[in-house]
Protein backbone atom coordinates (compact mmCIF):
# COMPACT_ATOMS: atom_id res chain seq x y z
CA UNK A 1 0.00 0.00 0.00
CA UNK A 2 3.09 2.64 0.46
CA UNK A 3 4.44 1.96 -2.47
CA UNK A 4 1.11 2.71 -4.61
CA UNK A 5 0.67 5.89 -2.11
CA UNK A 6 4.55 6.51 -3.39
CA UNK A 7 3.90 5.97 -6.96
CA UNK A 8 1.06 8.39 -6.60
CA UNK A 9 2.58 11.00 -4.41
CA UNK A 10 1.25 14.30 -6.05
CA UNK A 11 -2.30 12.76 -6.31
CA UNK A 12 -2.41 11.94 -3.02
CA UNK A 13 -1.30 15.17 -1.67
CA UNK A 14 -3.83 16.97 -4.10
CA UNK A 15 -6.47 14.42 -2.82
CA UNK A 16 -5.43 15.57 0.85
CA UNK A 17 -5.49 19.00 0.57
CA UNK A 18 -9.10 18.70 -1.06
CA UNK A 19 -10.17 15.98 1.93
CA UNK A 20 -9.13 19.15 4.43
CA UNK A 21 -11.19 21.36 2.39
CA UNK A 22 -14.46 19.44 2.67
CA UNK A 23 -13.48 17.89 6.27
CA UNK A 24 -13.09 21.81 7.17
CA UNK A 25 -16.53 22.95 5.77
CA UNK A 26 -18.23 19.68 7.74
CA UNK A 27 -16.44 20.87 10.70
CA UNK A 28 -18.33 24.34 10.11
CA UNK A 29 -21.85 22.11 9.68
CA UNK A 30 -22.01 23.47 5.68
CA UNK A 31 -23.05 20.20 4.40
CA UNK A 32 -24.21 21.58 2.01
CA UNK A 33 -20.74 23.04 0.95
CA UNK A 34 -18.87 20.59 1.82
CA UNK A 35 -20.87 17.81 -0.55
CA UNK A 36 -20.54 20.24 -3.65
CA UNK A 37 -16.57 20.50 -3.08
CA UNK A 38 -17.00 16.85 -3.17
CA UNK A 39 -18.42 16.72 -6.28
CA UNK A 40 -15.99 19.08 -7.69
CA UNK A 41 -13.08 17.24 -6.49
CA UNK A 42 -14.58 14.57 -8.23
CA UNK A 43 -14.81 16.07 -11.41
CA UNK A 44 -11.16 17.38 -10.86
CA UNK A 45 -9.37 14.61 -9.86
CA UNK A 46 -10.11 11.77 -12.17
CA UNK A 47 -6.69 9.87 -10.64
CA UNK A 48 -8.79 9.43 -7.52
CA UNK A 49 -10.52 6.61 -9.17
CA UNK A 50 -6.52 5.10 -10.39
CA UNK A 51 -6.26 5.34 -6.46
CA UNK A 52 -9.90 3.70 -6.26
CA UNK A 53 -8.87 0.84 -8.33
CA UNK A 54 -5.60 0.19 -6.06
CA UNK A 55 -7.41 -0.14 -2.65
CA UNK A 56 -9.88 -2.52 -4.80
CA UNK A 57 -6.89 -4.13 -5.97
CA UNK A 58 -5.03 -4.41 -1.79
CA UNK A 59 -8.39 -5.49 -0.65
CA UNK A 60 -8.07 -8.17 -3.27
CA UNK A 61 -4.91 -9.21 -2.04
CA UNK A 62 -6.14 -9.00 1.33
CA UNK A 63 -8.90 -11.25 0.97
CA UNK A 64 -6.85 -13.81 -1.58
CA UNK A 65 -4.25 -13.67 0.81
CA UNK A 66 -6.90 -14.47 4.13
CA UNK A 67 -8.56 -16.94 1.58
CA UNK A 68 -4.97 -19.11 1.37
CA UNK A 69 -4.05 -19.18 5.22
CA UNK A 70 -7.98 -20.43 5.73
CA UNK A 71 -7.05 -23.39 3.28
CA UNK A 72 -3.35 -23.65 4.79
CA UNK A 73 -4.82 -24.25 8.07
CA UNK A 74 -7.65 -26.92 7.41
CA UNK A 75 -4.86 -29.09 5.46
CA UNK A 76 -3.04 -28.42 8.40
CA UNK A 77 -5.50 -29.81 10.45
CA UNK A 78 -6.72 -32.32 8.50
CA UNK A 79 -2.96 -33.85 7.95
CA UNK A 80 -2.66 -33.56 11.70
CA UNK A 81 -5.97 -36.16 12.20
CA UNK A 82 -4.79 -38.33 9.55
CA UNK A 83 -1.33 -38.80 10.97
CA UNK A 84 -2.84 -39.22 14.67
CA UNK A 85 -4.97 -41.68 13.44
CA UNK A 86 -2.60 -43.58 11.36
CA UNK A 87 -0.27 -43.25 14.68
CA UNK A 88 -3.24 -44.62 16.62
CA UNK A 89 -3.54 -47.43 14.61
CA UNK A 90 -0.27 -48.42 14.50
CA UNK A 91 0.16 -48.20 18.44
CA UNK A 92 -3.24 -49.85 19.00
Amino acid sequence: MKEILRENESTVREAGLALIEIGSKLAAGKIEDALKSLEDSRQRYREWEELDGAVVKIEAAIRERASLLAVQQVVGEMVGVILGLALRSRLG
